[in-house]
């Protein structure tokens, strides 16, 4: 099983107790967090591709050991000079793509020290990031209504479109430009605002040069705090 692994972004509370909100088509399991917790944003490889979602730990200041927790792995962490050294013998390749991936999200960490390799950054895990990657928000994150999207992308003239959808279809829709386009990877934000509260999607992909059908798109799941 690939474990999981933890960014950086601090969410404030997240929702309500086991159990799920159902809006049309979309369906988001809501769970509780006690005052003792709080929420990251969460990076995983699935299906070969990096992905965010929101995870719940217990309230730290030690955040890069938090995120080692949350992601199963029981290795101490230290940060020096812009190097994060992760103490671990060794890590598969999905596992040094989330540890690099997710450290590198710190204001204080450039580099990672992981599974006897060195100064490694995200260039050294690029084959793990998809055509376009949501980073803001996670995945079953809880969101105000007004939604801060971001993230990167590497796609045909850098030109995306970011949509919020709810009960089935789409309240808000932008195009936007990412900052360099494919084979480069630039970088891409938006604010999408959301009428209702409840269940919803942000879904960001490349409209295709010949008919505009999206291409390469990401979801993902969110709750609009009422």
């Amino acid at each position: 099983m690939i474990r999981r692994l933890v960014l950086l972004a601090v969410l404030g509370a997240a929702v309500a107790g086991c159990g799920s909100t159902t809006h049309g088509a979309e369906t988001t399991t809501t769970t509780q967090v006690p005052p003792h917790m709080m929420s990251l944003t969460v990076f995983e490889v699935v299906d070969g591709a990096l992905h965010a979602r929101t995870a719940h730990v217990q309230q730290t200041t030690a955040v890069a050991g938090a995120a080692l927790g949350a992601l199963g792995l029981d290795a101490p962490v230290t940060i020096a000079g812009g190097t994060a050294t992760v103490a671990l013998d060794s890590a598969t390749p999905e596992q040094t793509a989330e540890i690099v991936y997710t450290l590198t999200q710190f204001p204080t960490v450039q580099r990672v020290d992981v599974g006897g390799r060195t100064g490694l950054t995200r260039a050294d895990v690029a084959s793990f990031v998809p055509a376009i990657l949501i980073e803001t928000p996670a995945a079953n994150a809880e969101v105000p209504s007004s939604i801060a999207v971001s993230g990167s992308a590497s796609v045909f003239e850098a030109t995306l479109v970011v949509e919020l959808r709810q009960g089935g279809r789409v309240v808000a829709t932008h195009s936007v430009t990412a900052s360099e386009g494919a084979p480069g990877r630039g970088t891409f934000s938006t604010t999408l605002l959301a009428p209702n509260a409840g269940a919803a999607t942000v879904a960001a992909y490349a409209p295709s040069a010949a008919d505009g059908t999206p291409q390469h798109e990401q979801d993902v799941p969110v709750i609009v705090k009422p």
